[in-house]
């Protein structure tokens, strides 16, 4: 098995597990900085503030989903980041919010599961989104993501 299929299976089973005991208000205990960024994740994923988005992630982040077909698809920042520039560039209405969202911490690391819509101009695609973050001094960084649309 190829390193990015393993890294994307492990990064698959980390998001699966021990979500925070109170998922309705999981920012309420969470340190300023890290519910900042979680709020960051879809406040600034706009065309406008796309390059301050970019910034929430480490260079080094990959980004797994699900294609159409079952396959799992694993992208660099960078291919990750290239697509939201070509979608934003249609010039559409696109934003995304998080429901349900549910955050654990630990030693330097964070893992946040949500619910997420997606809404392309009127229609909205709903799925599944886990994020780790890890912390480097006093800053979060977004090191991995997976997503899968319902």
């Amino acid at each position: 098995m190829n390193r990015t299929a393993v890294l994307a299976i492990a990064l698959t089973l980390l998001f699966l597990g021990n979500p925070v005991a109170n998922p309705n208000d999981a920012t309420e205990n969470t340190e300023p900085e890290l519910a900042k960024i979680v709020a960051d994740y879809t406040g600034l994923y706009t065309r406008k503030t796309l390059t301050e988005w970019r910034k929430l992630f480490n260079d080094a982040s990959t980004v797994a989903s699900l294609k159409s077909d079952g396959s799992i698809n694993v992208r660099t920042l960078d291919a990750f980041y290239s697509a939201q520039e070509n979608y934003f560039g249609t010039g559409r209405e696109i934003s995304e919010r998080l429901e349900n969202v549910s955050i654990a911490t630990g030693n330097r690391m964070a893992r946040v599961n949500a619910d997420f819509v997606l809404r392309d101009e009127a229609q909205e695609k709903r799925g599944k989104l886990g994020i780790h973050l890890l912390r480097e001094g006093r800053a979060w960084k977004i090191v991995g993501i997976v997503f899968s649309y319902d």
